[in-house]
C-alpha cells in the first residue's frame, strides 16, 4: 500500500467508518482515537481506566468506545472495558502514528471503482521487492 492509499483509507475509516466530520476539532478527535487504541488491550493492567479518563467517562466513554467497536477498530466480550484491536483497528493504530490528521485534506476516499474495504486491506502488506533489493 503506498502512502496515498495508506492516506485515503486513514480518511475512509475516520470521516465514513467512525462517521466524524471536519469540523470543531478533528485532529483532537483523530488524536484521541490513536490514543484510546494504542490503550488496547484494555483489560490489561487495569488501561481501561486511562481510557474511562480520557474520554470523560461515563455516558461518553460508553459512546466513543462503542463507536470505535461499530466502526471495526475494536472488539470485546461481556464489559467495552475489556476491549481489545482488531486487524483494522491495528492497521489504522499503525497508520495514524505515520500520518499526521493535517495531510487528510490530500486525500479523497478508497477504490476509485467504488468498492469498500475489505479484510484484505487492513493486512499489513509484504516488503516490496525494491525495498529487499536495495538494502542488499
Amino acid at each position: 500500500m503506498n502512502k496515498q492509499d495508506q492516506l485515503e483509507h486513514l480518511n475512509q475509516i475516520f470521516y465514513v467508518d467512525l462517521g466524524l466530520c471536519g469540523c470543531g476539532d478533528p485532529e483532537g478527535a483523530y488524536d484521541l482515537v490513536r490514543d484510546l487504541l494504542s490503550l488496547c488491550p484494555l483489560y490489561e493492567e487495569h488501561r481501561w481506566e486511562k481510557a474511562e479518563e480520557l474520554t470523560g467517562g461515563g455516558p461518553a466513554h460508553h459512546i466513543v468506545m462503542s463507536t470505535l467497536d461499530t466502526a471495526g477498530l475494536i472488539e470485546h466480550g461481556s464489559n467495552i472495558n475489556g476491549s481489545w484491536l482488531t486487524a483494522k483497528g491495528t492497521w489504522f493504530l499503525d497508520a495514524s502514528k505515520d500520518v499526521p490528521f493535517s495531510r487528510f485534506d490530500d486525500a479523497g476516499l478508497p477504490h476509485d471503482s467504488g468498492e469498500t474495504c475489505t479484510d484484505q486491506c487492513w493486512q499489513t502488506p509484504p516488503e516490496l521487492p525494491a525495498q529487499s533489493e536495495a538494502r542488499a
